[in-house]
């Protein structure tokens, strides 16, 4: 009777650890998603960003004192990227990202 007793707790212990391990799985796969989801609105934020840096490129006047031609369109355009990726990552647009992942979240 004294085994089998033993055997019962020892049964309930891992039971008990099996649920353990069950729960921080599923608290890290929260966390991993939580991450995931904030990474993403970040990268909106910043393809946000670089459409709004186009928009607002083409309103500058084209008349320009010096014309560097093609090198300077491809390096502006390089740069106002960076930029929008810089500013993403740095939370410009910190309460688009908050309600991004909130949205995201509920769906």
């Amino acid at each position: 009777m004294k085994i089998n007793n033993n055997y019962h707790q020892m049964a309930q212990y891992q039971l008990n650890n099996q649920k353990d391990l069950a729960a921080q799985a599923k608290l890290q796969k929260n966390s991993n998603s939580e991450e995931k989801l904030e990474k993403v609105a970040e990268e909106f934020s910043s393809i946000f960003i670089e459409k709004m840096f186009a928009s607002m490129k083409k309103t500058l006047a084209d008349d320009k004192m010096v014309d560097g031609g093609y090198a300077e369109d491809v390096f502006s355009d390089m740069l106002y990227k960076e930029y929008s990726q810089m500013a993403g990552q740095q939370g410009v647009l910190a309460e688009l990202n908050q309600a991004l992942v909130q949205q995201l979240k509920e769906s």
